[in-house]
């Protein structure tokens, strides 16, 4: 019985070590991201990524600068060829060239894409259509499109 005991309180340690773990996955470093708004239009994207900097770390990033957070926003995008357009403490604006491939004749696809945390809300957008993800690391399938 003494044994059973021990291994339900191993257990539930283990547990309550998982659950923050899962939950903190939509985390990179200091940075919890909220979501991710993905424009395209003909092979470029603007990428809105919003977020939260932890409190203890927000004086730091003002007064230290910039540059530790735009790096970690760039690694949480994941995209050749980005370029910030704007950043503050709660959001990022990306332009990425090249983001989707011209077939020609006005037609794009937007490829499979990975990012580096767990995107709670990512909105992918072209001129003809919109889709919605919930908690996902990649945008999946790719998604074709034509020229606005």
């Amino acid at each position: 019985m003494q044994s059973l005991t021990r291994c339900l309180v191993i257990l539930l340690f283990i547990a309550a070590l998982a659950v923050p773990a899962a939950a903190a996955e939509n985390r990179y470093g200091y940075i919890t991201v909220q979501s991710v708004d993905i424009a395209l239009a003909n092979q470029d994207a603007t990428v809105t990524l919003n977020y939260t900097i932890d409190e203890g770390i927000q004086l730091l990033v003002q007064f230290l600068g910039m540059s530790d957070l735009r790096t970690k926003v760039l690694t949480i995008a994941n995209f050749e060829n980005a370029e910030i357009l704007e950043i503050d403490m709660d959001h990022a604006v990306i332009r990425v060239a090249g983001a989707g491939l011209d077939y020609g004749d006005g037609a794009y696809w937007f490829p499979k894409h990975d990012f580096g945390a767990v995107i709670p809300l990512m909105t992918v957008s072209s001129p003809q259509d919109s889709r919605t993800f919930v908690n996902m690391s990649e945008f999946p399938r790719g998604m074709g499109y034509f020229r606005a």
